[in-house]
């Protein structure tokens, strides 16, 4: 069964609550806010990020750092999204395209050759966010994000450095929804507020990291 989030995109625009340990915008503790850095970019193409319930919250997750950082994105979370209406009707209403790197997938440039649909809308890209293993569970139980075309990015090195990668261009979600949205639009500048804000977060786990003692180092 799936858990629908609140509507983070609203959430995020919105002040911090005076009696919440966490920011409303970042969703970070308070104490390491990053909303300071966060610049939003107006994306044209609509970004839906579908978040493992394990991720929520998680200190060191960049998913609610990228929808913040953009203008027409949101989170849903959950595992199963069998009986989530609003998911549904988005995947039956216009073109969507998973991200998902393998033999079947797409390049960006491809996908741009298509023939421009009757509508004439722009796309809209669906991330999974959470661990590999995760993200192949959650593909498994949905059968309708299994049927959606593929799409695969160029060749980038992630740049994760407080999470343990499985293999050298593993991405973050947000290192992957700046090289999506990019590469996309062929606009690296435009979307130049995504990598700062990432590395800024990584600069903050490693100050935080040289200022413990070994053993109490994650």
């Amino acid at each position: 069964m799936s858990q629908n989030s609140p509507d983070l995109t609203d959430n995020m625009k919105g002040p911090n609550e005076q009696n919440s340990r966490y920011c409303t915008r970042c969703a970070r503790a308070l104490k390491a806010c990053l909303c300071e850095y966060i610049y939003p970019v107006e994306n044209r193409a609509p970004l839906v990020i579908l978040q493992h319930p394990t991720e929520v919250g998680h200190p060191k997750g960049t998913a609610a750092l990228l929808a913040a950082s953009l203008t027409q994105a949101q989170i849903w979370v959950g595992e199963a999204f069998g009986e989530h209406q609003a998911l549904a009707q988005l995947l039956t209403s216009r073109p969507c395209f998973l991200l998902w790197p393998d033999e079947q997938a797409r390049s960006l440039a491809e996908l741009r050759a298509l023939p421009p649909t009757s509508s004439h809308e722009e796309p809209c890209f669906v991330l999974l966010d959470g661990t590999w293993r995760k993200a192949y569970k959650m593909l498994q139980l949905n059968p309708a994000l299994a049927a959606l075309p593929r799409i695969a990015l160029a060749t980038a090195e992630g740049q994760y450095l407080i999470r343990k990668k499985p293999f050298a261009t593993a991405l973050s979600t947000l290192e992957a929804g700046y090289h999506l949205l990019s590469q996309w639009e062929g606009d690296a500048a435009k979307y130049a507020p995504l990598p700062s804000l990432f590395h800024r977060l990584n600069e903050q786990w490693l100050s935080y990291s040289t200022c413990k003692p070994a053993s109490l180092r994650p």
